[in-house]
């Protein structure tokens, strides 16, 4: 089995989810269910400058690098970057109000990730998924310990100066992560020096790209922001940590879409793309069914002792995603295919519409009573569209014997199917 399998991808991801859940964990523990809830909104606006960093340096890059010079892409990719961290730093400062001292470590780490990914998608490009995953890894393993000196070594007694002081450890870990990725690939980056015009319409097609990735992080994490706004920072905290678990469990479906992705932007034969696809959305959903029957038999004592005695209702929040889980885990793989085959538009109209139905279901929620269970079911409700819009898009490719069928959402298909006879 090569370095770059599905199977291999996933023990790496597996790796860097149990360390990234132990980097949470510390962040539970040492800051309690408010601070937690404050990093991850935190975190959140994090996130919302690398949605926006990723409008045009996205993960399309991959998908240049294989056609163009690095010199036509890499400059322009950084410059950009650079003014998407000036921009977001002067808006979340004055209209945010987020102080200097939170604001500072939040963009310094934005640039660091930004251009991480970049990195990332140098990798994906040269079909370098290992390398990728080990730098990963080893940028989590560095996260915890960095973050454990803090906690053992600086017992801040303030609350806010605790969130700063983890803010300000990830940032330098980010930073120093990244010289380390550069000088691994400082041919390319030299090559980058070479300065030339990038490809016509190169930008829309990276913006069209990347909305469809900015749709989905807000039916992923809006959830999260309006229960820290209207149930406050302790229900946020529990609810991230559940979200995280989510997170976790799809790095299955995940690993089998990157590798998808990788292996179909470097082959143009329809007939290997519809047996690769056919073969691992059987797998991503059997493995991702797996998962969740695994966390549902963990008792929720394991989950209070880990996290602390404020995360009592993690497994049951936790829990009532299950079904949008599911549903995301079939999706993955389809969503992946889309994206190396340049159908960037088909990518946002779905996300689109599974977004503006889980908002109608939001207003609802309103109307009579917001609770946590109602944002599970209404996220739960986001992924279901996604799902049967994805496998639409996808019906051309399984004209013949394979063909896609919506009655109870392919189960039927995948549990009778024989593993000999997987193509």
């Amino acid at each position: 089995m090569s370095g770059n399998s599905p199977l291999k991808n996933y023990g790496w991801q597996i790796g860097k989810a149990l360390i990234s859940i132990m980097v949470v964990i510390t962040y539970s523990r040492f800051l309690g269910a408010d601070g937690r809830g404050q990093m991850s909104i935190y975190l959140l606006y994090l996130q919302f400058i690398l949605m926006l960093g990723e409008l045009l340096a996205g993960s399309a890059m991959a998908n240049w690098l294989v056609k163009y010079k690095p010199g036509q892409i890499l400059p322009w990719m950084v410059l950009y970057l650079g003014a998407v961290i000036l921009i977001c730093g002067v808006l979340m400062g004055n209209f945010f109000e987020i102080k200097s001292k939170i604001l500072f470590p939040l963009l310094i780490q934005g640039m660091g990730l930004a251009i991480l990914n970049v990195q990332f998608n140098i990798y994906q490009s040269r079909g370098w998924i290992l390398r990728r995953n080990k730098l990963q890894l080893m940028l989590e393993i560095t996260k915890l310990l960095t973050l454990l000196i803090v906690v053992f070594l600086l017992p801040l007694n303030v609350l806010e100066a605790k969130v700063q002081a983890m803010l300000m450890v990830l940032a330098f870990v980010t930073l120093f992560f990244l010289g380390i990725s550069i000088f691994k690939t400082l041919n390319i980056w030299g090559q980058a020096f070479e300065v030339e015009q990038p490809p016509t319409g190169i930008f829309f097609e990276g913006l069209w790209a990347q909305l469809g990735h900015v749709i989905l992080f807000f039916i992923n994490k809006l959830p999260l922001w309006l229960i820290a706004k209207y149930l406050g920072n302790t229900e946020a905290g529990i609810f991230a940590n559940a979200l995280l678990i989510a997170d976790t469990i799809w790095i299955f479906s995940g690993s089998f879409g990157t590798v998808i992705h990788s292996r179909v932007i470097r082959s143009d034969r329809k007939l290997y793309h519809e047996r690769l696809l056919r073969r691992y959305i059987d797998f991503s959903f059997l493995g991702t069914l797996t998962l969740c029957f695994a966390m549902l038999l963990i008792p929720n004592i394991v989950f209070v002792g880990i996290f602390g005695a404020n995360f009592v209702e993690l497994k049951l929040q936790a829990t009532w995603l299950i079904p949008g889980i599911l549903f995301m885990g079939i999706s993955a793989s389809v969503g992946n295919y889309l994206h190396a085959v340049n159908r960037f538009k088909t990518i946002f109209v779905n996300h689109l519409i599974a977004l503006l139905a889980m908002l109608v279901f939001f207003y609802g929620a309103f109307l009579t009573g917001f609770s946590v269970a109602k944002v599970a079911f209404g996220m739960s409700l986001g992924y279901f569209i996604l799902m049967l819009l994805h496998l639409k898009s996808t019906n051309w490719l399984f004209k013949n014997d394979f063909k896609l069928k919506f009655n109870i959402l392919l189960i039927r298909r995948l549990f009778l199917i024989k593993m000999g006879n997987k193509g």
